[in-house]
């Protein structure tokens, strides 16, 4: 018996301590980032395992989500990519309050935080987390501060931004707040859309909180995204789609997404 303790004593430590390693890897690994690639207008950085885009845009940069590293190591190589400091940026536009997409918000001192208006006070960290039990492992691996929007958005919402407007589209379904972004013929789709080999997909459902509202979501973008002209889809983790494909891909999506709709 007490040889078998000493066992059981000794894996639990080694699962302790190996729980311990990716617990500080993952804070170490936060920091990365790839160097930025020029999509249009948009610059991409891919932070560890998250994709932050920005793009020069009424008098300032824009930014659509903001990655997992909080002390913000990859926001100033973005930024820096655009000839900008932080103090530059204007508005993050931030596809939902997933703590993978919001990290660096606080460190944008002068911008305006847009967010889904149900995503706030969760991502505030003023209710219970709302997400799938594999993003909350994932959350407990990196931590991020509140984050606290300063424009919540309700509904559909068109950003003027100098020349420029960012149109709003709510999404729910992987979040309550989950909500597609239009820049520049880009359509910034978060983790409500994902890359699968030559198409657009729906989003994860390990990861998603409403799978059957998702594919509403997209559904109903055939009508919302009438008379807009998208011709690259970004994605929260897969990059973007490739040149001259995009708008096809989407299209594909929205008819499977009614489809799916229609069976229900």
């Amino acid at each position: 018996m007490a040889r078998k303790s000493a066992r059981l004593l000794r894996i639990a430590i080694a699962l302790a301590l190996t729980l311990f390693a990716i617990g500080v890897a993952c804070r170490i690994l936060r920091h990365s980032s790839s160097a930025p690639e020029i999509i249009g207008r948009v610059q991409r950085e891919r932070n560890l395992f998250t994709d932050i885009y920005g793009a020069r845009a009424g008098g300032g940069v824009i930014l659509f989500d903001a990655g997992v590293d909080p002390e913000g190591g990859a926001l100033d190589r973005l930024l820096g990519a655009l000839g900008a400091s932080r103090s530059d940026v204007v508005d993050v536009f931030l596809t939902h309050g997933h703590f993978d997409h919001v990290a660096a918000s606080p460190l944008c001192g002068k911008a305006k935080i847009r967010v889904g208006a149900p995503d706030v006070e969760f991502m505030a960290q003023r209710v219970p987390y709302v997400g799938t039990a594999a993003v909350k492992t994932m959350r407990a691996l990196f931590p991020v501060p509140p984050v606290h929007a300063t424009d919540p958005l309700v509904g559909r919402v068109d950003v003027q931004l100098g020349e420029d407007k960012v149109i709003a589209i709510p999404t729910p379904g992987h979040t309550p707040g989950s909500y597609v972004f239009v820049f520049d013929k880009t359509l910034f789709a978060g983790d409500s859309m994902i890359i699968d080999g030559d198409k657009l997909g729906f989003a994860m459902g390990s990861f998603t909180v409403d799978p059957a509202s998702n594919k509403k979501s997209i559904a109903a973008l055939a009508d919302a995204l009438v008379g807009v002209d998208v011709q690259t889809v970004c994605t929260g983790h897969m990059g973007c789609t490739t040149p001259g494909h995009g708008a096809s891909m989407l299209s594909k999506l929205m008819e499977e997404a009614k489809e799916a709709v229609a069976e229900k």
